[in-house]
This record gives C-alpha cells, structure tokens and sequence, in this order.
C-alpha cells in the first residue's frame, strides 16, 4: 500500500455583529426659585445607558492533528477533537484536545451561527469520507436549546453530529453571557479514507453571533 501523508487542520474565523447604544451621562438642574421668604428649591437629574454588546471570542481558535497516514491493513482512520481516544487506525497525534472554543464575552445573550467553507469531499476525498461536528456547552445551560438546558425551543440539538454546513447554521438560539454560562465548544469527527487526497488537508469555521431576540 502506498503511504499518503496527511497534515489535517481546522482553523475558525470570528464574525462579530455588536448592537450599540452608545452611553450618555446628563445632568440638569432646575432654574432656583427664589420666594420673598428666602425658600429655595432645585431638583438634580442624572441618567446613565449603557452599551449593549454582542461579541463572541475563539478562546481555542486551532485544531491540528498534524502529519500521519491510515495504518496499513486499514481502509480508513478515524480522527476526533475529543480529549481522548481521539485517533484510530492512524498514525496522526492532536495537537489541540477539546474542541474549538468560544466565549461570549458581550453583555448580551445572542444567536450563535456556524458556517463551514468544504464539505467532507472537498475537504478530504477518496471513498467514503466523513466530517461531521457538534455543539455542546462547556459550562452548564451556556447554550439554551430545546435539548440543550431551559425551555427554549430553538437551535439545533445540542450533543449530536451534523454534517457541516456552507450556509450558515444556528446552533444556539440563546448563547448565554453570564459569567458562569457562557462558553461553548465545536468538536469534529472525521474519516479518512486510505485513498483521500493528500497534503495539508482542513477547512474554516465561521462563527456569527446576533443579539438574541426575545
């Protein structure tokens, strides 16, 4: 069998949408009256608004399972972004355990939307290719969907694998912002067959975040 070497990387891009008001402190005093009997009244106002932001962060923005090959006698390996048992039937090693992650560091809940550029044919080729990801939350209910904590019914289910998507996808319809509930992760699955393409082989994520309706 001829060895193919592969170099196999996910690198994401971050769109951020902000929705901005921006902040005005004023204060007005009323006009002194000023009574025949020396009595005197003035009345103090001051108000303050603050900013409403959207952003999101890529606190892991890399994947990489560097240069390997499908183990002879095998028709394919498998490669995950998972802490462990993330290689089977190949040589490759992860350089990046846990997924993609993302924070939402606004003051805002908002949408959380995934878009990829290749499909598993593109990206990979040969016969039989897989690439596929999920959405979980790394810290409890950051991503309020139907299966994914709250009531909300919106997003996709979180925890299952979806073939990626060139068009955008939303996958949180509430990503929260408080500081306990705010951080989630994309992990990918893929195949390589033992004929795929060859050389340094990997694709872009796009993650877009829109203030969240209510």
């Amino acid at each position: 069998m001829e060895h193919r070497s592969l170099f196999v990387v996910l690198t994401v891009a971050a769109v951020l949408m902000a929705v901005i008001s921006f902040g005005v402190f004023y204060f007005s005093v009323n006009s002194l009256i000023v009574r025949l009997s020396g009595f005197a009244t003035s009345v103090g106002e001051a108000n303050v608004t603050v900013e409403t932001v959207a952003a999101i962060n890529f606190t892991t923005a890399h994947i990489s399972w560097g240069s390997g090959r499908v183990n002879d006698g095998f028709t394919s390996a498998g490669l995950n972004s998972y802490e462990l048992g993330n290689v089977t039937n190949g040589n490759w090693t992860l350089v990046n355990r846990g997924g993609l992650r993302i924070e939402n560091i606004g003051n805002v809940n908002v949408s959380l939307n995934l878009t990829a550029t290749k499909t598993a044919a593109q990206m990979i080729g040969g016969t039989g290719p897989s690439y596929s990801w999920n959405v979980t939350s790394v810290e409890t209910h950051s991503c309020r969907n139907a299966t994914g904590g709250g009531a909300v019914n919106h997003g996709l289910p979180l925890s299952l694998h979806y073939n990626p998507n060139t068009t955008t996808t939303e996958f949180c319809r509430f990503f929260q912002f408080n500081d306990s509930q705010d951080s989630v992760r994309i992990d990918f699955n893929l195949t390589i067959p033992s004929d795929s393409l060859t050389g340094s082989l990997g694709d872009t994520i796009t993650a877009t975040a829109f203030a969240a309706a209510y």
